[in-house]
């Protein structure tokens, strides 16, 4: 578009450089004469053209396009979904443009809302439960109903992964795996597994950690025995990792169909506790078996 107008501009140029030159010669005759008005028509042609071209970049102007905008998410206090407030500027704001945010799951939309215009940036909310997989786009539309969606946030094309995945970075979880393990007449040996928690990366009162964590061993769901861990800081933000090598548990007394489960059991910042089973045994005929799945 700006190389055509430069193109029209330049020969406009070149057509009043050669009307000055024709003018300025005082010997000027009839088939200059002609000349010259075949070049003022062109003139007023590309002039036509110019002025085509400049209203065109006036409307492409005038077309929605965002400067800048941001996602924010406010965790609800359960923990069950959030408000996510969208804010964004347009390149070129005229009164009676419109933008809306559209959240969708898939191909079906999960919420939407036209956005409010407060002087400087639309602005605008939406209450989503708390779910995988979510797709943000604005919606802009410019004076002459002409509308443009813009992604903003996918999973295929992620800018801010806790809201994309909005369910698993509200909640906390935890893995125990047992991968080895041996039971002699007075104890139970995890001789090797490995434990992981997840802090949840949106919560009402800022980032949570883990303040506790402890392997519990229970005979048909009754505690019998509790070991404190410490679970150092993961890789990944707000995780938590430790490998199991020859952890030691005493045996209780086992009996036909008796159940033995070893857990994880974890303490947040935020008072939240959580556990998770890593290991299941039962009793046959003197022999501890591991359930497998």
């Amino acid at each position: 578009m700006k190389k055509n107008v430069f193109s029209v501009l330049t020969l406009a140029v070149m057509i009043v450089a050669l009307m000055v030159s024709f003018t300025g010669c005082s010997g000027a005759d009839e088939e200059s004469a002609a000349y010259i008005a075949e070049l003022e028509a062109a003139n007023a042609a590309l002039q036509a053209q110019i002025d085509a071209l400049t209203t065109e970049i006036d409307t492409m102007k005038q077309r929605a396009a965002l400067q800048d905008w941001t996602l924010e998410a406010a965790a609800w206090k359960d923990s069950n979904g959030a408000t996510v407030t969208f804010t964004a500027t347009p390149v070129n704001y005229v009164e009676g443009q419109e933008a809306a945010l559209s959240v969708r799951m898939g191909d079906l939309e999960a919420e939407s809302t036209n956005c409010v215009w407060n002087g400087t940036a639309f602005v605008g909310s939406v209450e989503l439960s708390a779910a995988d997989g979510y797709s943000y786009y604005c919606i802009l539309t410019s004076l002459d109903g002409s509308q443009e969606e813009i992604a903003l946030n996918t999973p295929e094309n992620v800018t801010n992964e806790s809201l994309v995945y909005l369910g698993s970075n509200l909640n906390a979880y935890a893995n125990l795996i047992v991968e080895d393990w041996e039971a002699t007449g007075s104890n139970l040996v995890v001789k090797s597994g490995y434990a992981q928690v997840q802090m949840p990366r949106l919560t009402t009162s800022g980032p949570a950690s883990l303040s506790k964590a402890s392997l519990v061993l229970k005979l048909n769901g009754e505690e019998t025995s509790r070991m404190d861990v410490s679970m150092p800081a993961g890789e990944g933000e707000g995780s938590y990792e430790m490998a199991l090598t020859d952890v030691s548990f005493t045996m209780p007394t086992m009996a036909d169909d008796y159940q033995l489960e070893l857990y994880l059991e974890v303490a947040l910042s935020t008072g939240n506790t959580m556990e998770v089973v890593g290991g299941s045994w039962y009793s046959n005929n003197g022999e501890l078996l591991l359930v497998v799945g």
